[in-house]
């Protein structure tokens, strides 16, 4: 029998709150699922696909993960299919395999290095048993080999059995889990690199619901901010704080940008929008400007900008940025940022 499963649980959220009861910007913040408890290696997987801020949500089982996603709880999750040294996690694919209307974004190679843990003050001669993941047990095979008193015991995760070690405080249990884990829970590391290969690594995948517009990768982002005069310095500033906000907003990295058209309206020519964009270290980025037509009653001495981006993970956008006088042009963008 698996030991104690995790104390949180995923529960439809409909205003916008996370676990800890803070507003989420828009919605903005996604929530991912994975399956066992704080400390467990899936956290790693998340933090490798989705660099920005993401909401992590532990669930007792791999079927569970989908199930929030499926039902709207969360807004994707990780899933382990393949271990160096075991090969197929066949308890990921049969779950995979319950909820086909998924798709896949995105995936990890997570390297693990399993550690034996235990309470401080316990010695390894001291270990009875040491507890974890089958998955996790199954890779330090020789470990055990050599240390026949200590019996493997099956936990329903690594991060599970590590904060079940650390709360018993019993010196003749250990955990097999990540030095994460043992930072996590207080627990000390008896021994690192307990696993048959120094190379081990699991490759999760990351999915999402095939109806949801999260797997789309491709985006344009549009702005525009007001320029306080016609001068070089003034059309730089305003570039400078229109892109700045665009990328803050949406969480944007330098490569998941394809190229930028800057416009200006007719009154705006002593100075080209994309050298201030160079100045910035996009250097790499294809740029353009052009000057807009000229229609009456425009908005004069503005700067409009066409973000293309290609996000490395799926994640939800701010997307559309108005600054300074320019908010007047999309008073539905501005209004939902102060709500």
């Amino acid at each position: 029998m698996l030991k104690s499963e995790p104390k949180q649980t995923v529960k439809a959220r409909s205003n916008g709150t996370s676990s800890n009861g803070t507003s989420h910007a828009h919605g903005l913040t996604m929530r991912v699922a994975f399956q066992g408890d704080r400390g467990a290696y899936a956290e790693s997987a998340i933090s490798e696909i989705w660099r920005h801020p993401v909401e992590q949500i532990p669930v007792p089982t791999f079927t569970g993960a989908l199930r929030a996603v499926d039902e709207g709880d969360v807004d994707a999750c990780v899933i382990p299919v393949e271990n160096s040294i075991v090969g197929r996690v066949e308890a990921g694919w049969h779950a995979l395999a319950a909820y086909p209307g998924m798709r896949v974004v995105g995936e990890a190679f997570v390297p693990v290095t399993h550690c034996l843990l235990a309470p401080k003050g316990a010695t390894l001669r001291g270990l009875v048993t040491a507890s974890s993941h089958p998955v996790a047990l199954a890779q330090c095979g020789r470990f055990f080999e050599s240390h026949p008193w200590i019996k493997p015991s099956k936990s329903f995760d690594t991060g599970g059995a590590a904060r079940d070690i650390a709360e018993s405080g019993d010196p003749t249990h250990g955990a097999i889990a990540s030095r994460a884990a043992a930072e996590l829970y207080g627990l000390a590391v008896l021994e690192e690199g307990v696993q048959d290969r120094r190379d081990n690594h699991t490759r999760f995948v990351a999915v999402v619901r095939r109806e949801s517009r999260l797997w789309r990768r491709n985006h344009a982002i549009r702005g525009a901010i007001s320029v306080d005069a016609d001068s070089p310095r003034h059309i730089a500033e305003a570039t400078r704080e229109l892109l700045e906000k665009v990328v803050e907003r949406n969480w944007l990295e330098i490569d998941e940008i394809v190229s930028v058209v800057f416009t200006v309206t007719p009154d705006l020519t002593s100075a080209f929008p994309a050298l201030a964009a160079r100045e910035m270290g996009w250097v790499d980025v294809p740029l353009l400007c052009a000057s807009e037509i000229p229609v009456p009653g425009s908005m004069p001495r503005c700067l409009r900008i066409l973000v293309q981006v290609e996000l490395r993970a799926p994640r939800p956008l701010d997307t559309h940025v108005y600054l300074r006088d320019a908010v007047a042009l999309r008073p539905d963008v501005t209004d939902s940022i102060r709500n």
